[in-house]
């Protein structure tokens, strides 16, 4: 659970949707107008996280079967991070204009439906989680405890201005860091399925 725990930190601190809508509150309304965005966020993602462990997590699977799940689990785990690779740097304005008024819900829906944290669960509970069955119930409860930390630390952080700036300046070796490390954990997974 730690490699998972780990590499959904890595997600998380990748600029994409669910940072965008931090960004752009947080800009401007301050930490204290970004907490409900960042319950949001970390809740939609507990959700979602919830929906595919009981989806994905509860069948037997043959050896045939996992063997190809493991085999779209890498497949995934590879597209999150072309996605995150050629991902652009976020827009600050547009994500507050579209965050104003129900910003819990924003970051609900925002987190719910981002296709990128979809594909990462998706990818590890048809892969390492999936033989974990003593620890599938206590992932979402992680997945929600890391992302609203992560959410109200990045809301205060870019709350500054300067910090604002230096985000968007380190943009590419951030997403491109990230993109690395499930290129890393593709890997690993396909190198279980040749052992």
């Amino acid at each position: 659970m730690r490699a998972f725990l780990l590499a959904y930190l890595a997600i998380l601190v990748t600029p994409g949707p669910n940072l965008l809508v931090i960004a752009g509150v947080a800009a401007l309304r301050g930490l204290r107008g970004a907490v409900p965005i960042c319950l949001g966020i970390a809740l939609g993602a507990g959700t979602l996280n919830a929906a595919l462990a009981a989806t994905l997590g509860t069948a037997q699977l043959a050896d045939e079967v996992a063997a190809g799940g493991r085999l779209l689990s890498a497949a995934m785990l590879l597209w999150v991070a072309f996605s995150i690779a050629r991902s652009r740097p976020p827009d600050a304005a547009r994500a507050a204009r579209r965050a104003q008024g129900a910003e819990f819900s924003a970051g609900f829906c925002t987190a719910l439906t981002n296709p990128i944290s979809a594909a990462f669960f998706a990818a590890q509970f048809l892969g390492p989680l999936g033989a974990m069955a003593a620890v599938r119930p206590l992932v979402p409860v992680a997945v929600v405890g890391m992302a609203l930390l992560v959410s109200l630390g990045f809301a205060m952080l870019l709350a500054h201005p300067a910090c604002q700036r230096a985000a968007l300046a380190w943009h590419r070796p951030i997403r491109l860091g990230a993109a690395l490390a499930l290129v890393l954990m593709a890997t690993s997974v396909l190198a279980s399925l040749v052992a």
